[in-house]
């Protein structure tokens, strides 16, 4: 057994299902993660950053992976993410590096420079000195059932599959449930449970009810498209989306939904459906977003560059699946650019179902072009 074996084993365990870039060496013809060779080392981030934020086909977290010509390997699951890189230099700190990276639930990114021969021979018990973290298991109360609870959920809670703990805990509590863009399906768009999409704009959280509840019990979000700290409410409880299920475990099921909706369902409803029904031409934004959700195939991710077309998809699409649509979050304009293309091409490599959309600006973008000749490269339609 070499180095090379150790890492590509224990990236195969964070999801990694290629290493884009430089190869990772081993000492089998069937290494644990496969290869695809790119030249480009910021064409090799950007298809590793795509290949983790659009996850498992059943919406479990992953990392993707470049390996770049100065050694460091990028770990990523945020389109645009940088990271300083964390310098290893024996087996062991490489094991206690990769324990528990950021990126494999709420997306984000880290970088590691590998400082070590992967060739050289290593002992099979090596193991990390570093632990995961543990985490406090919380229940609430059954005395706290007369609250008005809601739940405010982002990509983590999808990415850890935590949909059927999110149900449990808000049958439980008859708490109302508020997704970022991130966490769209999570509730079917026409549920009595789905109290709206949050985080596109400005009035979002007010209308939504976040301010009114008595407690916030947050989960998976992703501070790139909703920060805590913006959630107006003085008592917000943060929970890990694998513990929902635990919070009312001592309550009884209440098994009606909440007494009404907050204003964003219905003030968005007014404004969109009649766009989703209107026939005319050319066709709205809202509409095209509903074409765009039934011609998914099933099993498929609708792919969206972040900018216009991407707002447009995140506040407008219906959808009862979760992980049937991918739109990044970028902290400034363009830091996502080249994702829509970028996911294609890894899915097509993994042989998954999807439909790319972009804009005027994304089309245009030099990411975009570099995906396009390196997909018509492999000889791969895109």
């Amino acid at each position: 057994m070499i180095v090379g074996d150790l890492l590509a084993k224990r990236l195969a365990e964070l999801g990694v299902r290629t290493v884009f870039g430089e190869s990772v060496v081993t000492s089998t013809d069937q290494p644990a993660v496969g290869h695809t060779p790119v030249g480009e080392a910021d064409l090799a981030v950007l298809l590793a950053d795509a290949a983790g934020r659009i996850g498992e086909v059943d919406g479990a977290g992953r990392l993707g992976a470049a390996l770049l010509p100065d050694g460091v390997l990028h770990l990523s699951s945020r389109p645009g993410g940088t990271a300083s890189p964390r310098t290893v230099s024996t087996p062991g700190e490489l094991l206690d590096a990769l324990v528990d990276p950021p990126g494999v639930l709420t997306p984000d990114t880290s970088a590691v420079h590998l400082d070590l021969d992967l060739s050289a021979p290593v002992d099979e018990s090596v193991t990390a000195s570093a632990e995961r973290p543990r985490r406090p298991v919380y229940t609430l109360d059954p005395s706290l059932s007369g609250m008005r609870i809601l739940a405010v959920v982002g990509p983590g809670l999808v990415r850890a599959r935590g949909v059927d703990g999110l149900h449990s805990f808000s049958r439980a509590a008859a708490a109302g449930v508020v997704n970022t863009w991130g966490a769209k399906g999570v509730e079917r768009w026409d549920s009595p449970w789905h109290f709206g999409t949050v985080g596109l704009q400005e009035r979002d959280l007010e209308l939504a009810g976040v301010g009114d509840a008595d407690l916030l019990v947050v989960s998976g979000l992703d501070p790139a498209e909703l920060a805590v700290e913006a959630l107006s409410n003085p008592l917000v409880q943060e929970v890990h989306p694998g513990q929902l299920v635990a919070l009312c475990a001592h309550w009884e099921d209440r098994p009606d939904p909440p007494d009404s909706r907050p204003a964003l369902y219905d003030s968005l409803a007014g404004v969109v459906t009649p766009l989703y029904e209107d026939e005319g031409a050319p066709l709205s934004a809202p509409r095209a977003a509903l074409h765009l959700s039934g011609a998914l195939p099933e099993g498929s991710m609708a792919l969206v560059d972040p900018g216009l077309a991407g707002f447009w998809v995140a506040r407008t699409f219906p959808t009862s699946i979760p992980n049937s649509v991918c739109v990044p979050a970028e902290a400034t304009a363009g830091e996502a650019s080249g994702f829509a293309s970028a996911a294609a091409l890894v899915c097509r490599l993994e042989r998954r179902q999807c439909l790319a959309v972009t804009d005027a600006r994304g089309a245009e973008a030099p990411e975009t072009a570099a995906v396009l000749a390196f997909a018509e490269h492999l000889g791969v339609p895109v």
